[in-house]
């Protein structure tokens, strides 16, 4: 069967799918997937809103008889795609399929530490219960997926106590080894005709991390990368190294739990264990004096004497503890491996000792913690090199890849620009379903009482829409701001940070008069259909920060390859961000609603055009009245039922 019938409109989808539309966006996409498959070639897709980018893939890829190996943004939509998906897929398309989905090691139940927490319970008394569900859960599960336990939050901290990390897997040393639950899941994956995975994974495995899939990516003839656009954020950190105080501390946590079933003396390695915690917090405090950023150069900071002599005293320490795991390290196996871990670390902290001007080097800084990392400056290289051994078809997808209807921002930064491009616009009715209003404010975004005068300037659009408002911000001292100005507002204001991401959009969905406000976690992959949603403020475009070190060096190696790095860089990358928070008003045919992009630069500023030219086909207003109008036309006929 020809791969257009399975979507047309009295096809086998629309048949059984209630719902189901012809879309010719989702033939077209459809089509070059399928191409793209046949040929082993590279394909990059940008499906709108509405499309059905993901049939538009699997049906092709099912229909291949290949080994395929999809991979998306996150755990989430991993579980959206193998629980939901694909079995609504197969039924419709009466397709059968061997499939499976494979997640991180730390996704999974480590048999071995969850038996060794049951002695440690004590320390933490407060998590009794938690340990109980995880308990009961343990009896019964086959697959040892955590995602399986909806009791408790993914963020529990139970978890970190009970699933491994590349760092603390005793691998084949470990007694459970034939009983693990990610060694299962990894052979499910071979054996399987399409897998489900995951960026971090598919990173991890690809520039040989440890994660290893045996013979699951050399073996694969299809991947398919789904949220394509967020694999440029995740790709440098696989590329390059990191190294942060958890890592630190989990390492001394291991250690001593390992060294209180010695009976020989351990008097001097436990004063090295709790001296390396010290200097933590010692080469923590120096810093956070240094710096006035969240994050910054590593350079810059480590010019600083004081934070110097606490980096040489920290390396010391490690030292010393490394010679101290040589001579245990045959003690157990989990002293065998924290001898690796600390080694290994040792290596991360040599090389943070120097600079290479092909990596950018950077320290951020959280509450009570510090993450050092490096990244290449140009993960194109790189990736290439690691993609090129996979002969086979590569198909990058996503509803936002073009800044400024060009492709050349997200292929650039992949090594992608032989590629074949395909834009599929939304079926979506944009000019009648939604407005775009801007309004005019006379103040600059970054002048003092700029986010008060957006909370003053939103206050009658969110009484118009009845609340059911996402409020989008570009910091979160402006969102903590506008939060302060609303409390006694009439409206129900929801927080990011108040609850779980989950459980804020549960509230949104079930209570009434609501307003959340978000910063990026909420400015993509958020789904709330219907008129649950009827409004979208934006505070602010939103730039990356010119003073973020990774910025200053990808600017200043543009700058001196005589490109100008604010039009070819900044730029099309707010324009990206942009579409996704833009893309959370309208998921469906019924939705309508207003899009509200306070930012006076999108009229006063040339590359304004360039913004508003990327966007869906919105109808633009700059007449709060009529955007008022407009939202009480959408009330008034959801109030009659039409």
């Amino acid at each position: 069967m020809p791969i257009e019938n399975y979507f047309s409109s009295k096809g086998e989808l629309a048949q059984k799918i209630k719902g189901f539309k012809y879309r010719p966006q989702q033939v077209t996409m459809a089509s070059a997937v399928h191409q793209a498959i046949n040929d082993s070639s590279t394909l990059v897709v940008e499906a709108g809103t509405g499309v059905g980018k993901t049939f538009a893939y699997l049906i092709p890829a099912m229909l291949s008889g290949k080994k395929v190996v999809v991979s998306t943004g996150t755990r989430h939509l991993q579980d959206q795609l193998f629980y939901t998906d694909l079995p609504l897929l197969q039924h419709a398309a009466s397709l059968s399929i061997n499939a499976s989905i494979l997640k991180g090691r730390s996704n999974y139940l480590c048999k071995y530490r969850f038996e060794r927490f049951e002695h440690d319970l004590g320390d933490n008394p407060r998590l009794t219960s938690a340990y109980s569900e995880v308990k009961d859960w343990s009896l019964v599960t086959k697959t040892g997926d955590v995602a399986e336990v909806n009791e408790l939050s993914e963020q529990s901290e139970i978890w970190q106590h009970v699933t491994s990390t590349r760092d603390n897997c005793l691998g084949g040393e470990c007694p459970d080894y034939n009983k693990c639950h990610v060694l299962k899941a990894r052979k499910r994956a071979q054996e399987s005709d399409l897998v489900v995975i995951n960026h971090h994974l598919l990173c991890a495995d690809l520039v040989l991390k440890g994660e290893g899939f045996g013979e699951l990516l050399p073996s694969a003839d299809v991947f398919v990368l789904d949220e394509a656009h967020q694999l440029t954020d995740v790709l440098p950190n696989f590329f390059g190294s990191n190294l942060s105080s958890r890592q630190l501390q989990d390492l001394v946590a291991d250690i001593s739990k390992e060294c209180s079933k010695l009976t020989s003396n351990i008097t001097s390695i436990s004063k090295s264990y709790y001296a390396v915690l010290d200097v933590v917090e010692k080469f923590y405090s120096s810093v956070a004096k240094k710096m006035k950023e969240q994050r910054e150069l590593w350079r810059d900071v480590i010019s600083d004497k004081t934070v110097h002599a606490a980096y040489e005293k920290l390396t010391s320490c490690l030292l010393v503890l490394e010679d101290q795991l040589a001579a245990i390290g045959g003690e157990s196996p989990g002293l065998a491996q924290s001898y690796k871990r600390v080694s290994e670390i040792n290596g991360l902290l040599d090389e943070f000792k120097s600079v290479d001007s092909k990596f950018v080097q950077w320290i951020e800084l959280g509450r009570r913690r510090f993450r050092l990392g490096s990244v290449p400056l140009n993960v194109a290289i790189p990736y290439q090199k690691a993609i090129q051994e996979y002969k086979c078809a590569w198909i990058y997808t996503s509803a936002t890849l073009t800044a400024k209807q060009s492709f050349s921002h997200f292929t650039e930064q992949l090594g992608l620009q032989d590629s074949e491009c395909v834009m599929c616009d939304s079926p979506f009715d944009y000019a009648g379903q939604s407005r775009l209003y801007l309004p005019s404010i006379n103040l600059q975004p970054n002048e003092q009482g700029y986010t008060a005068e957006v909370v003053k300037r939103s206050m009658p659009l969110l009484k118009a829409s009845r609340g059911n408002a996402f409020m989008l911000f570009t910091s979160h001292k402006a969102l903590n701001q506008a939060a302060d100005l609303l409390k006694d507002s009439a409206f129900n204001v929801l927080v990011q940070g108040a609850a779980a991401k989950r459980e804020l959009l549960k509230q949104f969905q079930e209570a009434s008069n609501c307003v959340l406000l978000g910063t990026q976690s909420f400015w993509e992959g958020v789904d709330v259909k219907g008129q649950g949603l009827r409004l979208v403020i934006i505070d602010k475009l939103p730039f990356v920060s010119p003073a973020d070190p990774l910025v200053r060096a990808r600017s200043k190696a543009l700058e001196e390859a005589g490109e100008n790095p604010f039009m070819v860089y900044q730029i099309p990358q707010a324009i990206l961000n942009l579409k996704q928070g833009v893309g959370r008003l309208i998921r469906g045919e019924q939705d309508c609603g207003v899009v509200v992009l306070m930012d006076p630069r999108l009229k006063s500023k040339a590359y304004g055009k360039s913004f508003l030219k990327s966007l869906p086909p919105m109808t633009i207003s700059e007449d709060e009245a009529q955007i008022k109008q407009f939202l009480d036309i959408i009330h008034d006929s959801e109030t009659a039922g039409y």
